[in-house]
């Protein structure tokens, strides 16, 4: 993550890293084991807000839509097609939304109404890029 990192050092991006404890609670929470990148991204980032964007994750109270724990429970709840080893990476255009699938190490776009849409070649890392630069 290290271009990743630079670019946060360089502009005015909002994080909020979390610890090996609060990952772990997180997994055990959602029934998922998370990928080292995944891992990797809470440890380094926890969450991230930059302009207009805004990247799920943890590090922000539990009641927050951006913290994983609530929304990928209620995501679960509302949409029986909900991938089950995913949680949200950040709203997409018309209902739709970015999932990071734990199972594959993919970023897949996915709607409440036709499931999963595509899947997406890019890395945790240059995703969240694209969508900040």
């Amino acid at each position: 993550m290290k271009k990743l990192r630079t670019f946060i050092e360089q502009h005015d991006v909002t994080t909020r890293p979390v610890d090996v404890p609060t990952i772990n609670a997180a997994e055990q929470a959602l029934h998922i084991t998370f990928t080292p990148d995944y891992k990797a991204w809470l440890e380094n980032i926890g969450i991230l807000s930059y302009e207009a964007t805004e990247v799920f994750g943890l590090g922000v109270k539990e009641n927050a839509w951006l913290n994983i724990l609530r929304s990928t429970v209620e995501l679960r709840q509302q949409h029986p097609n909900f991938p089950a080893s995913a949680v949200p990476l950040l709203d997409a255009e018309d209902g739709q939304c970015y999932l990071y699938d734990n199972a594959t190490s993919k970023i897949v776009r996915w709607s409440p109404l036709s499931g999963v849409l595509e899947i997406l070649s890019d890395s945790l890392e240059s995703f969240v890029l694209k969508q900040i630069e």
